[in-house]
């Protein structure tokens, strides 16, 4: 058999690099293949050789000898998988001591190898990056049902590749969306943060704006937080108790009641709701329950067909008068909380306290 590929093509090494599998720990997959070579086709040996520029790497081996099964590879000296990688087909050996190819190869007398059947490992892109080859040390006929079956090995060990580089062109994938999440959650932050400060120097010699920027500066602090939260977690749920945290954790104060079973937000979802809470949060203190010494607030909610109910209920604060005007609230409530989402928001200013209820999906 003669060659016509080179065996040191760049294309053919640049695939072979790109599979991950040179200088990897064994793995289970590969290693049933090559005992499963071994005793189907009844060889001592059997080997899932992976052919680079100067050496021959052993994904998986059952049978070889030592030093060669701990090293896990062998120079191209001692390799006759590398012929099957240069012609890209079969390569029958049924005495090397014999046959012209590999009569000379120190495979012979290092490792033992009389006897080789070896099947080329092909990727789709039709790249052979190496062999699965079983090997016997005294020499013998190989049979064409002994290529068949190894040559069906052979697919196993490509599907397990595929698998394999799937996974890891998932991983890179993966990494690089939280790479740009990070760095989008940077700059929405350093955004946030930049419009914040103009607010601050807007409103500092001008007291008539004072109470309104205070109140910006409040809603974008929320829009921080939520953001943070969202984008840390990046397609992830984010859970309702963790949100409410965030949200009260300025308060420091126990009387607010919270009180409801875990629950998953998609981070859309928790997005709007953290600036519904907020916005209830900041009315409380400044002129509902937690504006005084008496009032309390229960935060409570449940979920049933993945719909939430969550209802903010004061008591024992300030007499409740509903707003004169549509505020910003009511815009937030009606428009984005109710509509955009797919909900319904119902504020109720009785006498005795604000209670407000929310019934929105659990997903956006």
């Amino acid at each position: 058999m003669t060659s016509d590929r080179d065996a040191s093509a760049p294309d053919r090494l640049t695939a072979l690099l790109q599979t991950e599998l040179l200088d990897s720990p064994p793995e289970p997959g590969f290693d049933r293949v090559t005992r499963l070579t071994s005793r189907l086709l009844q060889a001592p040996a059997a080997i899932i050789a992976l052919v680079d520029r100067d050496r021959q790497f052993f994904k998986s081996s059952v049978g070889l000898c030592e030093p060669w099964a701990s090293l896990r590879e062998t120079p191209l000296s001692h390799s006759f998988c590398q012929h099957v990688v240069t012609s890209s087909g079969p390569l029958v050996v049924n005495d090397a001591t014999q046959h012209p190819l590999v009569k000379d190869n120190l495979a012979i007398p290092s490792l033992g190898v009389i006897a080789y059947l070896g099947v080329p490992l092909k990727l789709p892109s039709g790249e052979v990056i190496g062999a699965l080859c079983a090997i016997d040390h005294q020499p013998r006929q190989w049979s064409d049902d002994d290529i068949a079956q190894l040559t069906e090995l052979g697919e196993i060990v490509m599907d397990e590749i595929a698998l394999r580089t799937e996974n890891a062109r998932r991983r890179t994938i993966e990494q690089h969306q939280r790479v740009l999440v990070h760095e989008l959650n940077h700059r929405v932050k350093n955004t946030l943060a930049l419009v914040d400060s103009v607010i601050a120097l807007s409103i500092r010699d001008d007291s008539a704006l004072s109470e309104f920027g205070e109140t910006l500066r409040g809603r974008i602090a929320a829009l921080t937080r939520s953001h943070a939260l969202a984008l840390d977690r990046g397609r992830e749920a984010i859970a309702l108790k963790e949100l409410v945290c965030a949200e009260l954790a300025p308060l420091q104060s126990d009387r607010v009641v919270v009180d409801g079973p875990d629950v998953q937000l998609s981070p859309g979802i928790a997005l709007y709701l953290s600036m519904g809470l907020h916005e209830l949060v900041t009315n409380a203190v400044k002129y509902g329950a937690l504006s005084n010494e008496a009032g309390r607030v229960a935060l409570s909610w449940t979920h049933l067909d993945d719909r939430l109910c969550l209802s903010w209920q004061e008591s024992d604060g300030p007499a409740v008068t509903p707003p004169a005007r549509t505020g910003f609230g009511s815009l937030l409530f009606e428009r984005i909380l109710g509509s955009a989402l797919k909900g319904q928001v119902t504020r109720d200013f009785a006498t005795s306290g604000l209670k407000v209820t929310f019934d929105l999906p659990l997903t956006s």
